[in-house]
């Protein structure tokens, strides 16, 4: 095995893992940019949070898949098979249900211009629209 040296990229994986670490300390706070989306793992069973950006639509919210398509996604197939999850934004919890992959036409309205712009230059093309569970329907 070859010694790495300064030249060489980083480790993409531990680069996500000490990105996510510091957005992690940030997300679900003031900041709408910043949410906090908690998962469970479709096989281990465990609660994963994963930080990422999050804004209103319809009575829902609207996340971008950034790093792959909905069937490549860890996080976005933790959701769907699950059938929801919670997502923490501007200090508030909310229980999300009925994920839905959903086109970039249907989604970018939601997000700021800068972030459509940013969207269509890197052609992301799924977004995921989970839903504001009724009010009394918890379990």
């Amino acid at each position: 095995m070859q010694a790495k040296t300064k030249n060489q990229p980083p480790d993409t994986r531990q680069v996500h893992r000490s990105a996510n670490a510091l957005f992690l300390k940030i997300a679900g706070g003031p900041l709408r940019a910043y949410s906090t989306l908690i998962h469970v793992g479709r096989s281990s069973g465990r609660e994963y949070a994963t930080p990422l950006s999050a804004y209103p639509l319809g009575d829902g919210f609207v996340l971008a898949l950034l790093y792959g398509e909905a069937v490549t996604v860890d996080w976005c197939r933790n959701v769907m098979a699950a059938g929801g999850c919670r997502l923490k934004t501007r200090g508030q919890v909310y229980t999300l249900v009925r994920p839905e992959i959903i086109p970039a036409s249907q989604a970018v309205a939601a997000f700021p211009l800068p972030m459509r712009l940013m969207y269509r230059a890197r052609n992301i093309q799924e977004f995921l629209w989970v839903h504001r569970e009724p009010a009394g329907a918890e379990k």
